[in-house]
């Protein structure tokens, strides 16, 4: 081991602030972590700045009511379903509207992900919890 070498390894020894190799993985690991949860966030602001409640596109000139903006709390909630009792989704996410009959298929997965609390039926503006999970034979 010549004296370059061993200054060149104590200046990256020293700029890591000399960690043992246990702290050092920890190190990684939280660096990991805050990256993957940074990526999240602008991901989910990217979902909030795109898309008001009711699914529409937002335009990024125009002036957004404030009730339609999606926050974290409608991020982060579940479908609510009184068909709580089902072991499994009947049809992997088809739920029919119980007031005009209206169809949709969610990804397994993603039901709450994007019909907030305010969602209502695009064909007769039902409430989000008159759709109910259905039976559809693909």
């Amino acid at each position: 081991l010549d004296k370059e070498t061993a200054t060149g390894i104590f200046e990256e020894t020293k700029a890591l602030g000399f960690l043992s190799r246990k702290e050092l993985w920890e190190k990684e690991e939280n660096d990991v972590a805050r990256e993957q949860y940074e990526a999240e966030e602008r991901l989910r602001q990217e979902l909030r700045d795109s898309v008001d409640k009711d699914g529409n596109v937002i335009d990024p000139d125009a002036d957004v009511d404030p009730d339609k903006v999606i926050t974290d709390e409608d991020l982060n909630q579940d479908w609510e379903d009184d068909d709580a009792g089902d072991e499994e989704p009947t049809s992997g996410g088809a739920k029919e509207c119980g007031n005009c009959g209206y169809t949709m298929f969610i990804a397994k997965g993603r039901e709450g992900r994007f019909f907030s609390s305010s969602f209502k039926c695009p064909e007769c503006g039902a409430a989000r919890d008159q759709f109910k999970d259905i039976n559809v034979e693909l």
